[in-house]
């Protein structure tokens, strides 16, 4: 999945950068650029991509203002989280965002996120 969204990223003309240290990783406005943290295990990388494509797809500044930080990442639930797989994790699991979490490969924190949102009439 870490290949597709490069990939994804690429197609729109968002460069994907990486980097040793510091934050997870940052959209670069002026750059139409995004840049990922070298190290992170696969749930992370997917998840911050997904999460930096949603700031990237909302024309967001650079900054951490709560207002854009939210909506990045439910761009990213909603990227990265099918409502099918999802809802065969959620039986499997329960409703608990930390094995849904492991079974999808992505991070609980967007689990969470994803069980916030109205997803009334998307396909599943």
């Amino acid at each position: 999945m870490i290949d597709a969204l490069i990939q994804a990223a690429e197609a729109r003309g968002i460069a994907v950068w990486w980097h040793r240290g510091g934050p997870k990783g940052a959209w670069l406005p002026e750059a139409n650029a995004v840049t990922i943290r070298h190290g992170m295990d696969d749930a992370e990388t997917i998840s911050t991509i997904a999460h930096e494509l949603g700031h990237a797809h909302h024309g967001d500044p650079a900054g951490h203002l709560p207002a854009f930080e939210r909506r990045a990442d439910e761009f990213a639930a909603r990227l990265i989280i099918s409502p099918v797989e999802y809802a065969a994790a959620e039986i499997q699991y329960g409703p608990h965002p930390a094995g849904i979490a492991r079974e999808l490969g992505v991070t609980k924190h967007l689990v969470e996120i994803f069980q916030t949102l109205n997803l009334e009439g998307i396909p599943s």
